[in-house]
């Protein structure tokens, strides 16, 4: 069994706590996508992923957000993005950014 198989589509609510220091009700969930990820990933509960999965086109369309768009992320997230959503580290753009900041910092 995978981590996200009981996950069925609608009903699940954004915990707002994840994004305490903005205003939620007036947030565009679209345009902070990258941050609301990065959240959840870095903080989020089940309940959280589903909530996001639900905003976002459903666990595809929250990998995708998360392989191109997340960068930051501490090896250990890195890894758990990796191996619950069947992706490639070297794949995501926060692996290609933390490649890049290596190289920037030996020179």
């Amino acid at each position: 069994m995978r981590i996200f198989d009981s996950y069925q589509p609608g009903g699940h609510h954004f915990n707002k706590a994840l994004l305490w220091e903005y205003d939620t009700d007036n947030i565009d969930f679209q345009k902070c996508r990258r941050l609301v990820v990065t959240r959840v990933l870095d903080l989020g509960r089940l309940e959280d992923f589903y909530a996001a999965f639900d905003l976002y086109g459903g666990i595809r369309g929250f990998a995708q957000i998360a392989k191109e768009e997340v960068t930051g992320l501490d090896d250990r997230t890195l890894n758990f993005m990796c191996h619950a959503f069947n992706l490639k580290k070297e794949d995501t753009q926060c692996y290609k950014s933390a490649q890049l900041r290596k190289i920037y910092l030996a020179s």
